[in-house]
């Protein structure tokens, strides 16, 4: 009986695999596959750096058969009589996500911040192989990801160097585990202060007395590229905190002295001015001190 199965199964093969054989197979431009090496004649580079699964050119050149026919025309035609050139073109981002478009890192892409500035997908990524082939002398710890995201925000880059940074540079992170190059703010469930405290897990709340600014955003206080100020604030200390609070003088004043007095007498002094957090020093959250203190 096993050997029925076996016989009949081979006679089906020999029977349907022809019939597969002749059918075409059609790219997303409709049009029946390039076969052979038809492409590789010409474009020897290209071909044997292709990915695996971009072997079929017009999948992503949709007018790769129409060069190709036009090629073989102008080899035919002797004289200046030629028929005119066609040129394949290069994908654009429709082609691409014809097939990545369920993709679920990338079916976002068109709410996306890259989107919407008009880059293609293959500004990013190479059809053939990869944008960057090698690394700089800066960048050797950072990797291809930050690389490819530095040859386009150069001006986000020059923050890296700074004081006080993310360690880009020294390979703690790269780009992508904090931005979403595929999406925008618009596509996601979670909040800049969520997604910082996913690594920042120290100062995660909700605590009794919260800081408003730290569950709104961490960026109204921190610049997270790079500044030249501790602890990646975005202005020192106290110009930082003077921007929302004002200066309570029944707290921060001395008795001593007349000059620049508050309405109480007491004259706010410039040690009470010199570094806020040296007394408001939980100022993430504070479970026991409305005033942040502790």
């Amino acid at each position: 009986m096993r050997r029925f199965f076996v016989l009949l199964a081979a006679l089906l093969c020999g029977v349907v695999s022809p019939a597969l054989a002749a059918q075409p197979a059609a790219g997303i431009s409709g049009v029946a596959s390039i076969k052979g090496n038809q492409c590789v004649e010409c474009h020897e580079t290209e071909a044997t750096t292709s990915h695996s699964f971009h072997s079929q050119c017009n999948a992503c050149h949709i007018n790769a058969v129409e060069h190709l026919q036009s090629h073989e025309a102008r080899e035919k035609t002797k004289g200046p009589n030629k028929p005119p050139k066609v040129v394949a073109t290069k994908p654009d981002s429709k082609e691409c996500l014809s097939c990545h478009k369920n993709d679920s890192k990338r079916m976002n892409f068109a709410f996306s911040d890259h989107h919407k500035a008009g880059v293609q997908c293959r500004d990013c990524h190479g059809n053939h192989s990869p944008k960057i082939k090698s690394l700089t002398a800066g960048m050797t710890k950072a990797g291809k990801e930050a690389a490819l995201c530095a040859s386009c925000h150069k001006d986000v880059m020059v923050k890296f160097n700074m004081r006080s940074h993310h360690p880009l540079r020294e390979g703690g992170v790269t780009c992508v585990n904090c931005h979403d190059q595929h999406g925008g703010k618009q596509t996601t469930l979670a909040s800049k202060t969520s997604q910082c405290t996913q690594c920042h897990q120290n100062v995660r709340g909700p605590h009794a007395f919260d800081h408003a600014p730290v569950v709104e955003d961490c960026t109204t206080c921190h610049n997270g590229h790079g500044t030249p100020n501790k602890k990646l604030l975005a202005l020192a200390e106290p110009a930082l905190c003077l921007q929302c609070h004002s200066v309570a003088g029944n707290r921060h004043g001395q008795s001593t002295g007349t000059s620049n007095a508050t309405g109480n007498g007491l004259v706010i002094s410039a040690t009470a001015l010199r570094n806020c957090s040296s007394c408001h020093n939980a100022i993430h959250g504070s479970g026991i001190d409305q005033h942040l203190r502790f």
